[in-house]
């Protein structure tokens, strides 16, 4: 009789301890779901952001576009060049500045539009110019913040064209 009781006691406590382990794993899945979230939205805002840079890419490269730039004080509706540089790139949302740009998986999943700043550095005596583009962008919420920098160059060059 003595031997059954003390069988029973071992699986109690054999059960507490199984117990304990299940509760412990699945707040360990928990947290690994909740860091896999997080990076997912990380990754969502720092694609959009490169986005942001690609557009303002693009809108540099068209004729016309590549100018010295006024300055900005007032939020811009149009893309633009900024002569002068943005106050803080990293506290959002930037105030008074920025062009924003639609996402084409679609507003209505970011927290905000992404946002991109073209600022010009100057011309080298080679003849290339040189402006500061700066993109921020959030995920699926207003934490997940990506803000990127870029220097994008339009070079300037010239061939002998003459008959050789």
């Amino acid at each position: 009789m003595r031997q059954n009781g003390f069988t029973l006691i071992v699986s109690l406590i054999f059960l507490v301890m199984m117990t304990m382990l299940g509760l412990a794993m699945f707040s360990g899945f928990t947290l690994d779901e909740t860091m896999a979230g997080n990076m997912r939205e990380k990754s969502r805002a720092f694609d959009a952001a490169q986005t942001a840079i690609n557009s303002a890419e693009y809108w540099l490269a068209q004729p016309g576009n590549a100018t010295v730039g006024s300055t900005c004080s007032t939020t811009l509706a149009t893309p633009q060049v900024c002569s002068n540089a943005l106050a803080n790139p990293t506290t959002l949302p930037w105030v008074n500045a920025g062009i924003s740009v639609t996402p084409a998986s679609g507003a209505g999943n970011y927290a905000a539009n992404p946002t991109y700043y073209i600022q010009y550095l100057g011309t080298q005596a080679s003849g290339n110019t040189y402006y500061l583009i700066t993109a921020a962008a959030q995920g699926g919420n207003a934490n997940a913040v990506a803000v990127l920098q870029t220097v994008y160059k339009i070079s300037v060059q010239s061939s002998d064209l003459g008959n050789g």
